[in-house]
């Protein structure tokens, strides 16, 4: 008995376009040094948008492979690209990471001014206006802080305050759901910091006590900027796991 083929995803019309035209660079039939057809060419050539066109050579141009050049155009650089390895999710939510009986509660709220120090964390502008939620979240049987979370959203998204933790729901799934959002982008930074004093006795450690710190920030189109969140977890009380795979540019499937 045969067994069945797993289905795969379609591939987007931009995707098809780099890997004709890295099959092209690959062979060596668009030599390194050449100049590639003009955006206009290849709309025609391949039969979709310019935007299409453009995603294909800004993905090309991210793995090194072609380049800009004042008065030549788009110029092939290298013929093969490091071997590279990314993380692939299917939602927002496989960032958070976090234990499914772990809970969001709302400790309290403040209308907030992002300072240098705040926009810088944030990746706003000086001066942004802000609705600042402070959360707690816990595992729900053993009752212990997993970390503290300030959750910072735009004003018109206030009655959030009353949603966060009835249905378990990430913040940003709300925006989405509650205000017809979409989130495009998330950015995740993680580092090494210390837990601040004003923090310290709701999370049950002592100032200065080592804290995994994750910057997240949610956009929306046009890279507008909709939440962000900074949350501090305690050494020992949380573990971000982390699954590479091959990128197409090294031989693989495509991954986005």
């Amino acid at each position: 008995m045969r067994q069945a083929k797993k289905a795969t995803a379609p591939r987007k019309r931009y995707q098809e376009v780099a890997e004709a035209l890295l099959g092209e660079i690959r062979s060596g039939r668009l030599a390194v040094g050449s100049t590639l057809p003009g955006e206009l060419e290849l709309v025609e050539h391949f039969g979709v948008s310019r935007h299409t066109v453009r995603e294909a050579l800004r993905r090309l141009e991210q793995l090194g492979l072609i380049g800009r050049r004042q008065g030549r155009g788009t110029v092939v650089q290298a013929q093969q690209s490091e071997p590279s390895y990314v993380q692939s999710v299917r939602t927002p939510a496989e960032l958070l990471q976090y234990p499914e009986d772990a809970r969001l509660s709302l400790v309290a709220s403040a209308a907030v001014r992002a300072g240098r120090r705040l926009a810088k964390l944030l990746g706003c502008p000086v001066g942004t206006e802000w609705l600042r939620l402070s959360c707690l979240r816990r595992f729900r049987e053993s009752k212990l802080e997993m970390c503290w979370v300030d959750v910072y959203v735009l004003p018109e998204f206030a009655e959030l305050a009353e949603m966060i933790g009835k249905r378990g729901q990430p913040v940003y799934e709300l925006i989405e759901e509650r205000f017809g959002e979409r989130i495009e982008n998330v950015d995740v930074d993680i580092m090494a910091r210390l837990i601040p004093e004003t923090i310290a006795a709701p999370l049950g450690v002592a100032p200065g006590t080592p804290s995994l710190t994750v910057v997240r920030r949610y956009y929306g189109a046009g890279r507008r900027l909709l939440e962000a969140s900074v949350a501090e977890h305690p050494g020992e009380r949380y573990t971000y796991s982390l699954q590479l795979r091959r990128g197409w540019q090294s031989g693989g499937g495509w991954s986005t």
